[in-house]
């Protein structure tokens, strides 16, 4: 059974409704109520006064539900704070200035080859890393690089794990959470952040 309200912009059904209703809603019907009363059988002062403690009822406590999320978002962000300036990992093949690369072969392994593409112009740059020298790659290049590796033994390929680190510059609330900003204005969910260097 559908239940049309005094305002026709706000209809319910008894299963869902398109319109929920909100305080202005109630407070509107309340008003509406209260002007087309019969003056010869006015309302009783105690059923107002209930309906009137009931709606102040429902907006504190929306008040309430509205700090709460607030302090989750302040709780979280506070967290985060102490990862400015350190360098977190994260899932990208792009690096800006300062990020870096560790490549980590998941067998015994001769050489590994870094592609660098400069995002930018295109240019490309190769470096090669041979057995026993130190796997970290940092980009010194003002602009943002795209990276791809290859590991190998004896010629023939060898499965890898990279992980990239960016420093982080700063957090921004957005209404899906908290990221994490880098160099570039490059941003990043906080919450997919894998690893924190010390």
């Amino acid at each position: 059974m559908a239940i049309t309200s005094v305002d026709s912009s706000y209809t319910t059904t008894s299963t869902t409704s398109d319109k929920k209703l909100g305080k202005e809603a109630f407070l509107h019907i309340l008003c509406t109520q209260l002007k087309y009363q019969n003056p010869l059988e006015p309302q009783d002062p105690a059923e107002f006064l209930t309906q009137l403690s009931q709606m102040t009822q429902v907006e504190q406590l929306t008040n309430i539900s509205k700090s709460m999320e607030s302090l989750t978002t302040s709780v979280d962000t506070s967290g985060l704070i102490s990862t400015i300036g350190k360098k977190v990992g994260v899932e990208s093949d792009v690096l800006s200035k300062g990020d870096e690369v560790t490549i980590t072969p998941a067998s015994d392994y001769d050489k590994v080859v870094m592609t660098v593409k400069n995002l930018k112009d295109g240019a490309t740059d190769t470096v090669t890393f041979n057995k026993g020298d130190d796997l970290t790659y940092t980009n010194t290049s003002d602009d943002m690089v795209g990276i791809s590796v290859t590991a190998s033994l004896n010629g023939k390929a060898v499965g890898y794990g990279a992980t990239v680190f960016k420093e982080v510059t700063g957090i921004k609330v957005i209404d899906t959470g908290s990221v994490l900003t880098f160099a570039n204005d490059e941003t990043y969910d906080a919450r997919k952040v894998t690893i924190i260097k010390k």
